[in-house]
Parts: C-alpha cells; sequence; structure tokens
C-alpha cells in the first residue's frame, strides 16, 4: 500500500476532482482522510513512475501545492496508538458505547472476566459478559460519572466510570458510552499500602495506644537518629518496613530510603541491584553502566526486607560492606564509599538460623547492633480498634463513601480474633468490609472472618477456670460468631446439628440478640 498526503487549500469541489483524477489512471482507493488543509490517500501500490505522473497531475488541480508519502494515515495511527495504550493498561478497562456494546478492552478485563480477547470477532454486548448485570451495568455506563460496588458472580468488584462525549469539532453533542474500570477490594487495598509506603513517615503518624506499642516506639526514637546498623524483628504485617521509614525520617528525612526484597530475586540481579555494575560487565547491561541500591541511598537508608531469606553469596557481600564501608561495582575493581544507614527486618528467628548454619553467624552480630522487637496484633489488643477505625477512615476517602462506624458485634468479633496478618491482615479486612456495605455501619458478617481463634492470653486466662467454666466460654463465643452468619434459631439449630429450642434458650442464657 501507498500512502500519501496532499497539501491543498479548502476548497469545495477539490475532493470531488481529486477522486476524478484517480479514477482516470485506474487508482485502487483503499482509503481517504480529510484533515485542515491536508488530504490524506491510501492507495494500492503502483510503480514510481506512473506514481510521479499521477502526482504532477494532481498538482495541476487549483488549490493542491504539495504532496509526499506518509508510513501511516491518521486513523492508522490513532488506532495503533490507542491500541499501544490498551494494551500496556494494568487494570481490567473496557469502553462500552450507550448501548452496551464492548468497543475495546485491556488484557487485564479478558482475564478477570476469563474471556479469549483473540476470539472476540463479532460484537460482543453487556448480556454475552455480564448476563446478571446488565441492566444496571447499562444504566450507570448511560448516567456517566460514578464509582459503585457490583457482585459478578463469586466476584465482588469495585466500578469506576467515566463518559464517552461525542464530538462535533470541539464541543461535545452527547453522550456515546462510557469507559469502565473494573477493580478488585484487594487491588485498592494494595495501591493504598504501596502509596503509604511511598510516603515520608514520622513517629507521629504511628497509630498506637497500646503499652507493648507504645514501648517499641519509644524505643526506636532514641536509636532512629544512630548510624549504627539496626535489625528490627516481628511477624509478618506488623509493620517491621513503617518502623524502619520512621527511623529514616528521624535521621535523615531529606535523603533517599531504598528498599531491598531479598527473597524476591536471584542472586544475579540481586547483586545488580545492590551493587550496580560497570558497562559491559555482561551482556545485556547498559552503556555506562548503573548504580546499585547502596549509591542511590547515599546519605539515607537502605532497608533489606526478610533478611533471613538472604542468600549465603549476598551474605558474604553484605558483610564486606558492614566491615569496610566500601564494595565494588560488578565488573569493576573500583572502590566505591557511601554513607548508607543499614536496617534490616525479618520475621525469621535469625539466631536459630545461625544455629542451623543457614545464616552466617558473623552477618548477624553485625547487624544485630541495634535491636527492636515488634509485638503482634494479638498481643497489642488495645491498638485494634484505633487501628480498624484509621482504615475505615481511608478506605470512606479512598471509595467517596460516608463515614462508616463499626457495631458492637464487629468491634467483639475483631477483638477475639488472633490475626496471624496482623496489622496488614485488618486493613485488608477492613477495606473489604468498606467496600461491601450499603450502609453507614460495619457488620461481623461484612468482616468475613474466619472463626474466632483462641488467643494465647485468653488460654492463659483458661487455668484458672473449672471445664465447666470453660466450656460455657467457648459456646459462648461460638454462638456470638454463627448467629450473625445464621440469624435465627432454626437456621443456627441446623447449623450446629441440635434442636431450635436448645439454641434459643442458650441465646437467652448468654444474652445474645439479634
Amino acid at each position: 500500500m501507498i500512502r500519501l498526503v496532499l497539501t491543498c487549500d479548502d476548497r469545495l469541489g477539490l475532493t470531488q476532482e481529486v477522486l476524478t483524477c484517480l479514477v482516470e489512471h485506474a487508482i485502487d482507493l483503499r482509503g481517504i482522510e480529510l484533515a485542515e488543509r491536508k488530504l490524506y490517500l491510501k492507495i494500492k501500490a503502483i510503480d514510481s513512475v506512473p506514481l510521479q505522473k499521477l502526482m504532477q497531475q494532481m498538482l495541476v488541480i487549483e488549490g493542491i501545492h504539495d504532496w509526499q508519502l506518509v508510513e501511516l494515515m491518521p486513523g492508522e495511527r490513532e488506532h495503533i496508538e490507542i491500541q499501544a495504550l490498551i494494551t500496556g493498561y494494568p487494570e481490567a478497562a473496557a469502553s462500552f458505547d450507550s448501548e452496551g456494546v464492548l468497543l475495546a478492552a485491556s488484557p487485564a478485563f479478558f482475564r478477570l472476566f476469563q474471556m479469549e480477547s483473540n476470539a472476540v470477532v463479532e460484537p460482543v454486548c453487556l448480556k454475552d459478559i455480564f448476563p446478571h448485570q446488565e441492566g444496571t451495568l447499562l444504566t450507570l455506563i448511560r448516567a456517566g460519572y460514578g464509582q459503585h460496588t457490583l457482585i459478578f458472580g463469586d466476584k465482588t468488584l469495585l466500578v469506576e466510570l467515566f463518559p464517552l462525549e461525542q464530538q462535533e469539532g470541539i464541543e461535545p453533542v452527547g453522550r456515546a458510552g462510557a469507559v469502565v474500570i473494573f477493580r478488585e477490594p484487594v487491588q485498592v487495598a494494595q495501591q493504598i499500602e504501596r502509596w503509604q509506603r511511598s510516603k515520608n513517615i514520622g513517629f507521629e503518624q504511628v497509630v498506637a495506644v497500646s503499652d507493648a506499642m507504645t514501648n517499641v516506639l519509644e524505643q526506636a526514637k532514641q536509636i532512629g537518629q544512630l548510624d549504627a546498623p539496626l535489625l528490627i524483628e516481628g511477624e509478618t504485617g506488623v509493620g517491621k518496613e513503617l518502623i524502619a521509614r520512621c527511623c529514616h525520617h528521624l535521621r535523615s528525612k531529606d535523603k533517599p530510603f531504598m528498599a531491598l526484597n531479598c527473597a524476591a530475586l536471584p542472586d544475579n540481579a540481586a547483586e545488580h541491584e545492590l551493587f550496580g555494575y560497570a558497562s559491559g560487565a555482561f551482556e545485556g547491561a547498559v552503556e555506562g553502566g548503573k548504580p546499585g541500591l547502596l549509591e542511590l541511598a547515599h546519605g539515607g537508608t537502605l532497608c533489606f526486607d526478610e533478611i533471613g531469606e538472604m542468600s549465603p553469596y549476598l551474605q558474604v557481600k553484605l558483610l564486606r560492606f558492614l566491615e569496610e564501608g566500601a564494595f565494588r561495582r560488578v565488573g569493576t575493581n573500583d572502590e566505591v564509599r557511601v554513607n548508607v544507614r543499614v536496617v534490616a527486618t525479618t520475621q525469621k528467628d535469625l539466631r536459630s538460623l545461625c544455629e542451623q548454619q543457614l545464616f552466617r553467624e558473623d552477618l548477624f552480630y553485625r547487624l544485630n547492633v541495634l535491636n527492636l522487637q515488634v509485638p503482634p496484633l494479638r498481643r497489642r489488643k488495645n491498638d485494634i480498634e484505633p487501628l480498624a477505625e484509621y482504615f475505615i477512615d481511608m478506605a470512606c476517602q479512598r471509595l467517596q463513601k460516608p463515614l462508616c462506624s463499626l457495631t458492637v458485634r464487629a468491634r467483639q468479633a475483631l477483638r477475639r480474633y488472633n490475626w496471624p496478618g496482623n496489622v496488614r491482615e485488618l486493613e485488608n479486612t477492613i477495606f473489604r468490609a468498606v467496600s461491601m456495605t450499603t450502609s453507614e455501619q460495619i457488620t461481623t458478617r461484612l468482616l468475613h472472618m474466619p472463626m474466632m481463634q483462641v488467643m494465647d492470653d485468653e488460654l492463659d486466662d483458661l487455668e484458672q477456670v473449672t471445664l465447666h467454666q470453660a466450656i460455657h466460654q467457648f459456646e459462648k463465643r461460638l454462638l456470638e460468631h454463627l448467629y450473625p452468619l445464621y440469624p435465627s434459631s432454626r437456621k443456627l439449630g441446623q447449623r450446629l446439628g441440635i434442636s431450635h429450642t436448645a439454641v434459643a434458650k442458650k441465646l437467652k442464657q448468654f444474652g445474645i440478640k439479634d
């Protein structure tokens, strides 16, 4: 195909004269587009000599001043650009016209709804994709802007819409449909978490009222300004990186904070990320080399996330840096000296790993100059409700919903659960509940929590009671958890395999009301 553009005046009848010229030369026209003082033609390939003669005759037409070959028609270029944008878009997004016909969609959309993108040849409508939500979605698409929570089969999704305006020149003349973005609640929670991690956070922003956590924060404030290595230990999700960022903010808030996940990269990639490399160090190396995280963190902090997962090879390299204060880029013998504070976090028992010879003992002592133990959430129960309220406020702001509150039963459920995922699990649980609520109250049912697990400190309490008293306490907890899920004595009796009258007596005995 040959594509060319004619520079021309805006004259009535000019396009007709151009088409007549093409017919006289028996040119196979495959496309024509008009733009401001330009006329684009797409024709079947012809030899260069006939093309030159054709263009000479075109230039004779009044109002045509010049011509040149182009690679793409404007419509083709726009199509390629849109396809590149859609293909690279990471979220599940699709555009629909005002009748609910699918116009375009991202690969993530097809994956989310388990559709074959290359199989979409015939027009696809809302009813083909969402048979149970067709009417609701069509109404939302015609309305335009909005954020909504909808259920699609077994998925609860957050739906955000942006209107497509029909243009006439530069003026919108009507609604042509909408772009719809589908997000799972956990995706939004992860985005918020990444955004939180990217912020410069100080100790005053940490939510903590329990003695266990306030003591840790006081210790952290005392050692935060020191240059010595710091080891932060604690279970997954307790906020180890948050404490590391607070210490960084106290010491060098205007300097960089860099983090390396020790479990996420293979040895060679992790070495390149940590130490950088020289030009030509390996096949595919960037021309001129690349600085590593140690250089990029100069004057600030480098956090080794889950240091217990670091390979023996990198342990040796890190130990050498801690001892000498210098390192070499991969592929060069030149030493680089930097001023970096090293902070390491771990959920593993490094002492035990040293005994098993899975972690270098000399590196452990180098890292364990200063130490913080972050307690799990089940050991700081007084922090659960303030944290929950903080996460509710954040979620309501993000989802543009009225501020919600927890019911009394929901608060009890949060306190009785033992939170194996700690603060991160609490944040995700709250966000999911806020995204699904249709009122301004969050009930136990919306929390979707597993059966309450007896916490260690509650087991300690049971040492002082009789068997009958212990069974009595367990029955009460069990009924308090299950009754919101089976809200009648008959349903709950079927669930537990006992008569509804027996359930009714126990509900009355324990003072459990709807």
